[in-house]
């Protein structure tokens, strides 16, 4: 898989170390995953100067007999440290904005 992306988007070196790591976690992916390909979009293709994330499609080969079958899975992946935690806060505090305290969760599955 082609994980070159245009330099204009390297221009810092927050941006370059941002890269580097989404690229090294696509790599680990491909290897248990059967990725057909993947997409770089969102802040990162933008001129944004510090982007809070890289957003990445990735479309896999099925052996699902239905061509017309409908299903997605939102991951995010973060470091186990202080800014994994500021991530998941971020994630719950903007479950409750959505949908409300009352009628949403964040459940641990492991």
């Amino acid at each position: 898989m082609q994980t070159r992306i245009p330099k204009k988007l390297l221009s810092s070196r927050y941006r370059k170390e941002m890269w580097k790591n989404t690229s090294r976690i696509i790599k680990e992916i491909e290897k248990i995953l059967p990725i057909t390909s993947a997409h770089l979009l969102g802040s990162f293709t933008t001129k944004k100067k510090r982007p809070a994330d890289v957003d990445v499609i990735v479309l896999l080969q099925t052996k699902d007999k239905n061509a017309h079958s409908a299903w997605s899975v939102d991951l995010v992946i973060a470091p186990d440290n202080k800014h994994g935690e500021a991530v998941m806060e971020d994630a719950k505090k903007w479950m409750k904005q959505k949908y409300g305290a009352k009628k949403s969760a964040v459940i641990q599955l492991k």
